[in-house]
């Protein structure tokens, strides 16, 4: 079996959104504190909140985290379980090309 092109950009998505340095601080915090609202994990970070903004958009393309509106705020979750599956699909991926699906 070959890999898909779906399969190739969504492993594209997730390796690009892994490969910053603040987006990893960001999953970083996400992982270990939990939910945030936007603003919360922009003064954390001490990042713009567009600057912020502009990652987190990468980062949920990518499928690794999660945002919800919650009035005029914004909340983001890192998806464990979705993190979990992209990781272990590219191993399979670099460790065995034909079973990569």
């Amino acid at each position: 079996m070959t890999l898909t092109d779906a399969s190739s950009r969504d492993l594209r998505r997730y390796y690009r959104a892994l490969g910053d340095d603040t987006r990893l601080r960001i999953l970083q915090t996400l992982a270990a504190h939990g939910e945030h609202t936007v603003s919360d994990l922009a003064a954390r970070l001490r990042l713009s909140q567009p600057l912020l903004s502009w990652h987190l958009r990468r980062l949920r393309l990518a499928g690794v985290v999660r945002t919800v509106r919650v009035g005029r705020e914004v909340r983001c979750t890192f998806d464990r379980e979705r993190f979990a599956q992209l990781h272990e699909r590219g191993f399979r991926t670099l460790m065995n090309p034909g079973a990569a699906r």
